[in-house]
């Protein structure tokens, strides 16, 4: 994910002054490479902190990163906002497959570079001493918490779903301290998943989040937050095809590292749930 698209995805949560450095680098990107971050500072009317701040709400690691990131784009390497994932009329199967297959792509390598070890790591840390988990999805999100559920319950975690919205809540009003509730929403502004995240901020139970980059509602109510890249569609698509590609990419890194630590465990779990189907087939 690159500087461009970085700095669109939280654009309206910048503060002024964050702005005006965003400004000076796309109106100066060549001079903007040879500044050191004070001098950046100086250039753009604004301070060193300010520019800190500003890398840190960007989701990248240091200055000298972001730097990178920009010269990327002047080489040409710029990603593409047209995403041409709605389908034409009479359009070939050759050009449909290509073009899924390119942003597919190049959706899990920018969900990739969004992704941090030490967030993973911790969301698994949670789930290894988790003793049952909530998860809950609407729309295309709701794929999603399926695939989590599936994903758990076959190496025997005990996870409560269901997408009756009333139904859900009376479940999670059983959760104690132990237990942690997972929330997948690609905006993190859909209406239900933001009550069920103020209802576990209230009553003080474990929530981790999964939305795309930026700042958001979902992510504010969070103890844990995982991110994909803004998805590589149109506003107005056919299906939230990429958003759900992002989405399974973050739930299989976190599920196979889950099951890395718990390999004995979830193997023999696993091992035994083939085996009962397998009986019944």
């Amino acid at each position: 994910m690159n500087f461009q698209n970085r700095v669109e995805a939280v654009r309206d949560n910048l503060t002024k002054s964050e702005v005006k450095i965003v400004k000076f680098i796309e109106n100066h990107p060549d001079k903007s490479l040879k500044l050191s971050i004070n001098e950046l500072a100086s250039d753009a009317q604004s301070s060193s902190a300010t520019v800190t701040r500003l890398v840190k709400k960007l989701g990248i690691d240091s200055f000298t990163a972001m730097k990178v990131m920009i010269s990327k784009d002047l080489g040409g390497q710029k990603e593409d906002s047209n995403y041409q994932l709605d389908v034409r009329k009479n359009e070939s199967f050759i050009s449909i497959s290509d073009k899924l297959q390119e942003n597919y792509s190049k959706n899990i390598m920018a969900t990739k570079e969004l992704l941090k070890e030490e967030i993973c790591q911790s969301v698994v840390n949670r789930l290894l001493k988790t003793k049952n988990l909530y998860v809950y999805g609407v729309g295309a999100s709701s794929l999603a918490s399926t695939n989590i559920y599936q994903k758990w319950s076959r190496i025997g975690c005990h996870v409560v779903k269901n997408q009756d919205f009333e139904v859900f809540l009376t479940n999670l009003c059983g959760a104690k301290s132990q237990d942690t509730l997972w929330l997948i929403s690609n905006s993190g502004e859909t209406k239900e998943v933001l009550k069920l995240a103020n209802f576990a901020k209230q009553n003080n139970i474990y929530t981790i989040s999964l939305t795309k980059f930026g700042q958001n509602s979902l992510v504010k109510n969070s103890n844990l937050n995982l991110t994909t890249c803004k998805p590589l569609e149109p506003d107005v698509r056919v299906g939230a095809t990429n958003s759900i590609i992002g989405q399974f990419y973050v739930i299989d890194v976190i599920f196979y590292l889950y099951f890395s630590h718990s390999f004995e465990k979830s193997y023999k779990a696993i091992t035994a749930s083939k085996n009962a189907v397998k009986k019944f087939k």
